[in-house]
């Protein structure tokens, strides 16, 4: 009955001590009302209990007196038991059962009054106190009891009457048992509540245990915490601080004051703020009112000022300290001597400064020097090129070729030096433009091949059917890595091939990276010598240098270039057996930039290849699979006649494409053999030759359908195959053919209409100028600077002006900001700069002035000539309030 709804030892521990603090409580209770119905006995017996009488004489019964002092018989023992063994199971039952005895005395005193059997109720009722169902069995056994005697042996005293009806005492006893039922319903609903409240308070006792040990806990921790952080505050290379909510210093370690250099006192309180530089006082106290504002944690450098005025610089960091509930409790902080660091600042900032301006001085030289390099061998070259057009004597020529050659070496040099500055300087620059990538292979090696011509070598290009037909990306960036890697491999090749073969890769999602590889049968690369071959001014061994020559940062400016677009370049090389250079990079492909097939309506054609070079005969015949057209190939003329007859009554080939140079037969002999014999003459030939130049009739032309110069772009070999196979070709055409490759410019009447003025301060490089605008066929005038340009102008309109930018009394740059402001609205003028500036920077420099376009000296005609037709015949009417258009980039130079 005790431990029902009890949880845990605990609970019925309190339980029980309740319990038996109740059964003391109650013990003491029933002694003081024992005595009391004992003196209350007395009083019955001697003022109410029957009297006897002997006639006229009274007196108390002897059963009274027997009964009183029976009463204080019963009475006493149970008071010895509350005195020796209060709360016993053993005095609770005594006193129930002389609690009974006592009202069965009272009943007795007063001769069954039915008042005093109330007295029995009243008991059972003060009995219930103890909360012990048993001690109500024994006083109901002793009611039941009392009863039974006292109506067998005095029922006059017990009931009041003389004669009592059997069993009247059960009747008695059942009320007794009615009433206990009441009481025990009680006394178990009271010791539920007691269990209860054992149950309540032990988990109380766990919760406040619990929170008494977290409090034990957290107080040891913080007492830790607080020792630790004074430890360590005292050995910290910082000063540390903190302050309470209004700003006054409470504590600082000893970093601190011997930073600040005062002690203690003189820190404490609002004294600290004593030490504040003066001119850094309005500043730290509007940062502190961004702290005290909640704004977050604040650092902030000043000054502080020590004692004999000497001034130190600090670093101070501060944060604001709350309390669980988000109150501002104070602010912590570090503070740190800066002051070494701000005088290496002070250092590194004068140095920086020098830095800055030795690099400028730098920058400034390297373009003086590169205009006064550029500016004579604008003249050097630009001579040479019109003297080669000229009528000269065999040796004449040979000396003007070696001339050409040699200020073609210096420009590369200086290009090379050049480039390289830009990169130390961190000042390379990437362009974001979409371009043909088959279209710029082919003009790379268009550019070369007169290098390859010269020395015998034959030069080709393998492009990827796959490869987009547009990259988004920078064009001259990429033909300035392929010309230096083609222009080495020529350079280290004196027979065989040099290949360019381009591949698209990992193709998806508007991107694609593309493998570019060029591949030599030159001298090779020993594995030693790899090792430092991209590193600047360095080539393989000593000796290259000497024999080949050169910078040696070619290499190490394409690595650049190309890591900086985000590739990777390398080599494949062993000595003596040639070298594979291979880069791959990432582009940008447009959206709708399908793979770059030309047009198919060559489709069903059959070819028979002829040459002697196998690279070639794969290069040409991967070509014609791509175009639909079937074809087989041999190496030599002898090769070719067979197939031709073996095939004759079938018709079986329907061109054949020869290389002019080959062993044993060349392709001109097979060509006059073939239009010998009748029964393979109608076979259209297509010769393509790695010498170039033009073929007069009488010199075997006029066996040829078609002539092309190696190496052949696809787009040419393409037109000339659909004109050579076109059905519109008649027995004419059999007569003596023009060269395919471009023909001598032939003067445009359009272009006398033109009127150019240049404006150059140089006599040499004016002279140049008018030469090469003549030869396109262009008037052109000549004035000296900046001046008599703008005067030229306002006598004459011009349509184009090419604009030097160094010149004496008006630059090129102010000039054109003139000539455009006088321009206003009216016609605009296209100017270009033609300047030996060539830095980075300065072609943005020449179009922020106002300039349409840029070329750089020296000029190379080709170049003038292209840039002129871009502006004169194909390139839109400029707005005139521009300042500067998106145009094509410059060249870029010869590395």
């Amino acid at each position: 009955m005790m431990a029902t709804g009890i949880k845990g030892a605990r609970a019925q521990a309190i339980f029980a001590q309740a319990e038996g603090q109740i059964f003391r409580r109650t013990d003491h209770l029933f002694a003081a009302l024992m005595v009391l119905q004992w003196a209350a006995a007395i009083a019955a017996a001697l003022w109410i209990s029957p009297r006897t009488w002997e006639g006229s004489v009274s007196q108390t019964h002897i059963h009274v007196w027997a009964a009183v002092l029976l009463g204080g018989a019963i009475t006493l023992f149970p008071l010895i038991l509350v005195f020796l063994m209060p709360g016993k199971a053993l005095t609770r039952h005594v006193i129930a059962a002389e609690q009974m005895l006592m009202s069965g005395i009272l009943i007795h005193l007063t001769g069954g009054r039915i008042e005093t059997h109330f007295h029995i109720f009243g008991a059972l009722a003060f009995l219930s106190f103890y909360r012990d169902c048993a001690v109500l069995v024994t006083a109901s056994a002793v009611t039941a009891a009392v009863h039974f005697i006292g109506e067998v042996f005095y029922p006059l005293s017990q009931y009041g009457v003389a004669v009592v009806q059997p069993w009247r005492w059960l009747e008695h006893t059942g009320w007794v048992l009615f009433t206990d039922f009441f009481l025990v319903v009680s006394i178990f609903q009271s010791r539920r509540e007691m269990a209860l409240i054992a149950e309540r308070q032990a988990n109380l006792e766990d919760v406040n245990a619990a929170v008494e040990q977290t409090v034990e806990e957290r107080t040891a921790e913080l007492r830790i915490s607080e020792d630790r952080f004074r430890s360590l505050s005292a050995a910290s290379p910082v000063g540390i601080f903190q302050l309470n909510v209004h700003g006054t210093c409470v504590y600082a370690n000893d970093r601190m004051l011997e930073i600040c250099d005062a002690t203690a006192a003189e820190l404490s309180g609002e004294a600290w703020l004593n030490r504040i530089h003066p001119e850094d006082r309005d500043h730290l106290v509007q940062r502190w009112s961004n702290l005290t504002e909640g704004k977050g944690e604040e650092a902030i450098e000043y000054r502080i000022l020590c004692p004999h005025q000497e001034v130190r610089w600090v670093s101070v960091r501060a944060a604001p300290m709350r309390t669980s509930d988000n109150k501002l409790a104070g602010y912590v902080g570090t503070l740190d001597d800066i002051t070494q660091h701000k005088i290496a600042e002070e250092q590194l900032a004068l140095a920086r400064d020098a830095a800055l301006e030795t690099s400028r001085l730098k920058s400034e030289f390297l373009a003086n020097m590169s205009h006064e390099i550029r500016t004579p061998l604008n003249g050097v070259i630009g001579m040479t090129g019109l003297l080669l057009d000229t009528p000269l004597q065999n040796e004449q020529r040979d000396f003007v070729e070696t001339i050409r050659a040699s200020g073609d070496a210096l420009l590369t040099v200086i290009n090379d030096i050049l480039d390289f500055s830009k990169i130390a300087a961190g000042k390379l620059s990437f362009e974001e433009l979409d371009f043909d990538p088959i279209a710029m292979v082919e003009s790379t090696l268009e550019l070369l091949a007169g290098q390859a011509r010269r020395k015998g070598l034959e030069l080709a290009a393998e492009m990827d059917p796959h490869l987009p037909a547009t990259l988004r990306g920078d064009p001259n960036r990429v033909r300035q890595v392929l010309t230096n890697l083609v222009g080495n491999a020529i350079k280290f090749t004196d027979r065989g091939e040099v290949i360019v073969r381009v591949s698209a890769e990992e193709i998806g999602g508007g991107r694609a990276r593309v493998y570019f590889a060029v591949h030599d049968t030159g001298i090779g690369i020993s594995t030693e010598a790899q090792l430092r071959l991209f590193q600047p001014f360095s080539q393989a061994d000593g000796s290259t240098s000497r024999k080949y020559g050169g910078t040696g940062l070619g290499l190490a400016i394409s690595m650049q270039l190309i890591e900086g677009m985000g590739g990777k370049i390398g080599v494949d090389s062993e000595a003596g057996r040639g070298s594979t250079f291979h880069f791959d990079l990432p582009f940008a492909v447009p959206e709708g930039a399908a793979p770059s097939h030309p047009l198919r309506e060559l489709r069903g054609l059959s070819a028979l290849i002829v040459d002697d070079n196998s690279t070639n005969r794969r290069i040409v015949a991967h070509q014609l699979e791509t175009w639909g057209v079937t074809s087989q190939s041999v190496a030599t003329g002898l090769e070719a006649l067979a197939a031709l007859r073996a095939h004759a009554s079938n018709r079986a080939y329907d061109v054949a494409l020869i290389d002019l140079q080959m062993p044993e037969m060349d392709g001109l002999t097979l060509a006059h053999l073939i239009r010998q014999e009748p029964a393979i003459a109608s076979v259209r030939l297509l010769m393509m030759s790695s010498v170039g130049g033009r073929m007069d009739a009488g010199s075997g032309a006029e066996y040829l359908d078609s002539w092309l110069t190696k190496p052949v772009k696809q787009a040419q070999l393409h037109q000339a195959l659909a004109l050579t196979m076109s059905p519109e070709r008649t027995a004419a055409a059999q007569t003596p053919r023009a060269n395919a490759a471009p023909p001598a410019p032939q003067v445009d009447e359009s272009r006398r209409k033109i009127r150019i003025l240049v404006a150059e301060d140089n006599m040499v490089n004016q002279r140049l100028a008018i030469h090469q605008l003549k030869k396109l066929g262009f008037t052109a005038d000549a004035v000296g600077n900046g001046l008599e340009a703008i005067e030229a102008l306002e006598r004459i309109p011009y349509d184009l002006v090419l604009m030097d930018c160094q010149m004496p009394e008006l630059d090129g740059y102010e000039a054109t900001r003139q000539i455009r402001t006088r321009e206003a609205q009216k016609h605009h003028t296209t100017i270009i700069a033609m300047t030996a500036h060539a830095l980075e920077g300065d072609r943005e420099k020449c179009l922020a002035c106002g300039m349409d376009d840029y070329i750089s000296k020296p000029v190379k005609f080709a170049d003038l000539e292209a840039v002129l037709n871009r502006w004169i015949f194909t390139a839109p009417a400029p707005d005139a309030s521009r300042c500067g258009p998106s145009l094509p980039p410059a060249a870029p130079s010869n590395n």
